[in-house]
């Protein structure tokens, strides 16, 4: 017996902002405050609330996805959160927007962050928690 694999879906973006309003009778997203790096003057750094934007397409079905944060240079999970996807017709573009709240960067460095479907790697992003820089080298507005 042959097992066809359905094909893994389509990333066409994945963004991290401050905040996602959906406007209810349009149902269109607005991404406020996007970002790819953290300033903090200390870690571990809490981020208390965010967005991530998703955006697939040409899928077939229901897939399970997880969401998963890391550090970088050794991929020590600092998040992660599980969900389904469905797709009702392969043209469509599935949008998700999650809120994540209280994740903690313990160190400075690049951080990734990863979509899997059905255990495949889709889309990555890399945001990096960085010190601000020193009270010499900041520009006065």
């Amino acid at each position: 017996m042959i097992v066809v694999k359905k094909p893994a879906p389509i990333p066409l973006s994945m963004i991290l902002c401050d905040m996602i309003i959906e406007d209810k009778k349009t149902s269109k997203k607005s991404l406020i405050g996007l970002f790819s790096t953290v300033t903090t003057a200390k870690v571990p750094c809490l981020l208390s609330r965010f967005g991530v934007f998703i955006s697939l397409t040409e899928g077939i079905g229901e897939y399970a996805c997880v969401l998963r944060c890391s550090f970088a240079e050794d991929n020590t999970q600092v998040g992660e959160t599980k969900g389904q996807v469905r797709f009702m017709d392969r043209r469509e573009v599935v949008e998700i927007s999650l809120e994540v709240n209280g994740v903690s960067f313990p160190r400075y460095g690049d951080y990734r962050f990863d979509l899997y479907c059905e255990e495949e790697l889709l889309i990555s992003r890399v945001i990096n928690v960085v010190a601000p820089p020193s009270g010499d080298d900041l520009r006065k507005v």
